[in-house]
């Protein structure tokens, strides 16, 4: 019988998470607990679920969920890949690569410009997803507040979805947010406390360890102070939370205050479809060309089944994204060095062919927030 590569139906949706469990190893509904919003019996939901049928048996698994953000004034729909798994009998036959594959040319039909997925780095390359995006992780202590003299905001814990409407109003004063229309299920996710303030929220991972700020929003620029009620209210000498190298202001506000911070990915990223992803960036490089000298190249993405291919003019500052091969100048690169390059991340080898200029216009801010990942 032939391999079959498909969604899930309703009816199936038992089998599904009973392959996930074994295939993670984790305990009998596992998933649906930990994310109610995406595992779920509906038909919704089960447009998410990619699988391989063999021999009349789902097999494997990959998942692809929409994600919405706004990074300093670029949006994009990335697609999220989550739940990769593959019957422990059923590995090493391929199934996995199939259904990588596939999620890649479904993601084209729907020109997202871009995936994301966490997972290990070494596993994935081979596929086209990359580190990327920057991100920083900052830590504080009660040591490092009191030496800013940061006091606790005065602050209430309350269950998530008792914030939702809190939430709803203030999200959209982040510089670097996802957009949620179905927020009251974000909030159900395992794990999660929230505690509210006159004029913020921060949302936390549950435990008796140090808190994980997922979200935090003060309309006033008190993170700080929030993050210290919180660590008073829990009784821990240190919390630690993620922002993006776009949150500058919140970044400037917060290091101040912090005890130390790293600077790592915003985990991988892969490049789908070129052009949009350019698009989508144009009034932010425009932004960035005002005073450069002029500029027209061609990004060639050289992939083993196509080339991606789009062209950039940069005139009198401003900024022209056109799709396909319209300059003498081209820039051959691998999909993991387009990612660098294009997104943030190390250097992509052989500099003699990138332009100065584009250091000026690059990367392309994009970030996922920790409470929107799949």
């Amino acid at each position: 019988m032939a391999d079959v590569i498909r969604t899930v139906q309703v009816q199936e949706f038992v089998e599904l998470v009973c392959l996930l469990d074994r295939s993670y190893g984790s305990g009998v509904g596992s998933f649906e607990r930990m994310d109610p919003r995406l595992y779920q019996p509906t038909a919704d939901a089960c447009a998410c679920f990619h699988v391989l049928e063999h021999n009349g048996r789902i097999v494997s698994h990959v998942g692809l969920y929409p994600i919405e953000v706004l990074t300093s004034g670029v949006e994009l729909t990335i697609g999220g890949i989550g739940a990769v798994a593959t019957m422990p009998e059923e590995r090493g036959h391929g199934h996995m690569s199939r259904l990588l594959h596939h999620a890649v040319e479904v993601m084209r039909e729907r020109h997202y410009p871009l995936s994301w997925l966490g997972g290990n780095r070494q596993r994935y390359n081979a596929f086209g997803w990359e580190l990327a995006g920057i991100s920083y992780h900052v830590t504080l202590s009660r040591r490092s507040l009191d030496r800013a003299a940061v006091e606790p905001v005065p602050v209430q814990e309350v269950f998530p979805w008792e914030a939702e409407a809190l939430i709803e109003r203030l999200q959209s004063t982040l510089v670097c947010r996802a957009r949620r229309s179905d927020l009251g299920m974000y909030l159900r996710k395992q794990g999660l406390r929230v505690w509210v303030a006159e004029d913020g929220y921060l949302v936390t991972h549950a435990g008796w360890g140090k808190p994980f700020v997922a979200e935090l929003v003060s309309t006033s620029g008190r993170e700080a102070g929030l993050i210290r009620a919180v660590m008073e209210w829990a009784s821990q000498g240190e919390a630690k939370c993620v922002l993006s190298m776009w949150d500058q202001e919140r970044l400037a506000r917060l290091l101040p205050a912090a005890s130390g911070w790293d600077a790592r990915s915003n985990e991988m990223y892969r490049i789908v479809d070129l052009y949009p992803l350019l698009a989508a960036a144009q009034p932010v490089l425009e932004r960035r060309a005002a005073g450069l000298r002029d500029l027209d190249l061609c990004f060639e993405i050289r992939e083993p089944d196509r080339v991606d291919a789009v062209t950039l003019e940069v005139s009198d500052g401003h900024v022209r994204v056109k799709p396909g091969r319209d300059s003498a100048r081209v820039i051959e690169l691998t999909p993991i060095a387009a990612a660098r390059l294009l997104l943030g991340g190390p250097p992509v080898g052989d500099s003699s062919q990138i332009p100065s200029q584009l250091a000026a216009l690059l990367p392309i801010p994009v970030h996922v927030p920790p409470l929107s990942d799949v």
